[in-house]
């Protein structure tokens, strides 16, 4: 019996199969990264949907990745993989309010909290990996790896902001991930969650996007799974967005060296007309704690 890992005893069901030596070949062709080992007890990767929230995961969890297969992702890959600057901190950052009180969770090296500048905010970050720590105290930021559901307990209701950028999509038991990112919060804080958008895949079609598979990601999130699932948590949505066309427009100036408003205001004319999946890229959802 496959367990529902967002809603407990919310019954699921089978919606897709995929080819393990498909997903493996990506991972090499693609990053040169070896993934096999994680997929010697399965023959094939199930993509497994929640009756409640319509939010889909993979199957068998034992599919996730470790810390081999990330330090070999990024070692290999970090120029391709690794942005400083995104979207999703500067929409954050532009509704986190000056001398509040946050926490990051999966904070990396601390990207985020460059967004903050200036609003004088006493700033947590939470991380599995310990080379963030070392990062962060030279932001004046306190760093923690213990795992969420502990650190959560010694913290209840004690933060304004709990965000997670990119982060959700990576967890195997995400309702629990959840549950102590909303015991964090005080009543009438917010949780910003930033994630993959996926209606019914990443780009719409692409179900083998190597990067949005295990060992990478373990969940695929949409509006319709991250706003069905507000109740069920004691949130309720305050608002959604995606991303838009900005990161195809500053990739276009980054290679072409034209810079000016004309050339922009045309080519996001045409982008809308050529493919609107490239402006759903990310979705963001702020919650409220009820």
């Amino acid at each position: 019996m496959i367990e529902n890992t967002l809603i407990k005893n919310a019954s699921v069901e089978e919606v897709e199969s995929l080819n393990v030596q498909k997903i493996i070949k990506g991972y090499k062709d693609k990053y040169n990264i070896e993934v096999s080992y994680l997929f010697e007890k399965t023959n094939e990767v199930k993509i497994v949907k929640c009756s409640k929230t319509g939010f889909r995961f993979y199957y068998p969890l034992s599919v996730e990745g470790d810390n081999k297969f990330y330090i070999d992702l990024y070692s290999n890959n970090t120029k391709r993989l690794y942005q400083k600057v995104k979207w999703e901190f500067k929409q954050a950052a532009s509704i986190i309010k000056n001398d509040s009180l946050l926490i990051d969770v999966g904070c990396g090296g601390g990207d985020f909290f460059d967004e903050l500048a200036g609003k004088n905010c006493k700033c947590y970050g939470l991380d599995k990996s310990d080379f963030a720590g070392d990062l962060l105290k030279s932001k004046g930021v306190e760093f923690s790896n213990e795992s969420i559901e502990i650190f959560a307990e010694k913290n209840l209701e004690k933060f304004d902001y709990v965000t997670g950028f990119q982060i959700l999509e990576h967890v195997k038991h995400p309702g629990k991930f959840i549950s102590s990112m909303t015991k964090m919060l005080k009543k009438g804080g917010l949780l910003i969650i930033a994630v993959p958008n996926n209606e019914p895949y990443f780009l719409k079609y692409d179900k083998y996007h190597t990067l949005n598979l295990p060992p990478h990601h373990m969940g695929l999130w949409n509006k319709e799974s991250l706003t069905n699932i507000a109740p069920h948590f004691g949130l309720r949505v305050k608002d959604f967005k995606y991303e838009g066309f900005d990161y195809l427009i500053q990739y276009f100036k980054n290679k072409t060296g034209i810079n000016n408003k004309i050339s922009t205001a045309v080519l996001k004319f045409f982008l809308k007309f050529f493919n609107n999946t490239l402006g759903k890229r990310t979705a963001l959802v702020v919650y409220e704690k009820i």
